[in-house]
């Protein structure tokens, strides 16, 4: 696959309801092949978690391999919403389709991560925040001074660099965009749409706290709603409308 590593995609800005139909148009792409989404969904969370388990690697892996996947569900949701039967082939699509850029996604976005991580621990001491070692049977260190505006802090921060991740794979695989342009346009979108996007990582969260009290069963249909909100979130924002 070309990527066009010059190239940029604007973004059309919709109303924050818009977050919230994104959800529910992925749950009606879902619907129509359930047990297949279920299968890709869990096979690849099989996937997720034995590479993890790789000591010393795996947490880096699974950073450079998430939007690999990412993508194949986006491309698998285009096929979805086309009325194609969908395969388990469409797990792997994005290593076929763009694995070198999906990869530079995966390592800019971990790159980012730690650059914020360096900047909040710079920023503590600046704060007045003092981490103490954890006590016996606390597994956490202790933190001192101002903890609630630095934890509003850090999590503005984690909104914002997830803004930059969010529409990433489906700019590389449905735009032919090269890592970075697809990294900057993906926030671009973000921060010019982030009530909508807010709001759909809300609902999201609140849904996922309800697919976990029947014994946790409503995760085999909140996983692939989530990978498929991506795709119904980039064709709302960035896809060309027919007249």
């Amino acid at each position: 696959m070309q990527t066009d590593f010059s190239a940029r995609v604007d973004a059309r800005k919709v109303g924050y309801t818009q977050g919230w139909r994104w959800i529910v148009q992925a749950f009606y792409l879902v619907r129509q092949q359930p047990l297949t989404w279920m299968l890709l969904a869990g096979s690849y969370l099989l996937i997720h978690f034995a590479v993890a388990a790789i000591p010393l690697l795996g947490a880096p892996l699974t950073f450079f391999l998430a939007p690999i996947f990412a993508a194949g569900f986006v491309l698998a949701a285009q096929q979805a919403e086309q009325g194609v039967e969908l395969k388990m082939a469409a797990l792997f699509a994005g290593f076929r389709l763009a694995l070198r850029p999906l990869l530079n996604v995966g390592m800019l976005y971990l790159a980012l991560l730690l650059l914020a991580m360096m900047l909040l621990s710079a920023l503590m001491p600046m704060l007045g925040i003092h981490m103490a070692a954890p006590q016996a049977g606390q597994e956490l260190p202790q933190l001192s001074g101002p903890v609630a505006p630095f934890m509003l802090l850090t999590s503005a921060l984690m909104f914002l660099l997830s803004l930059c991740y969010w529409f990433a794979p489906a700019l590389v695989v449905l735009n032919g965009l090269g890592p970075w342009q697809a990294l900057r346009d993906s926030f671009r979108a973000g921060i010019a749409n982030w009530p909508a996007v807010l709001l759909s990582a809300f609902m999201l969260a609140l849904l996922l706290f309800l697919a976990l009290l029947p014994l946790g069963l409503g995760l085999l249909l909140w996983f692939p709603v989530l990978y498929v909100t991506a795709y119904t979130g980039w064709k709302d924002l960035f896809a060309v409308r027919q007249a």
